[in-house]
């Protein structure tokens, strides 16, 4: 691990005091998952506009694919 420091704000370190003493962990703990958490939604939130990015862009020529998805999915596996 990487030693850091950061500022807060008062009522900010308050709070995170409060809850860490509710789950009973460490205040670097509850800051170190609580970052996990943000960078992981922040992963999901890129992969979700990458997928929107590709809607619409390609065509299968078939008037019909979002209604019969699946067998057509199932003639081709």
């Amino acid at each position: 691990m990487i030693r850091t420091q950061i500022q807060l704000e008062v009522s900010t370190f308050e709070q995170m005091k409060t809850l860490a003493a509710q789950l009973g962990c460490s205040i670097a703990e509850l800051a170190r998952n609580s970052i996990k958490e943000k960078l992981a939604q922040h992963d999901q939130c890129d992969k979700w506009a990458a997928s929107q990015n590709v809607l619409g862009r390609y065509k299968s020529g078939l008037s019909d694919l979002s209604s019969n998805h699946d067998r057509y999915l199932a003639d081709e596996w």
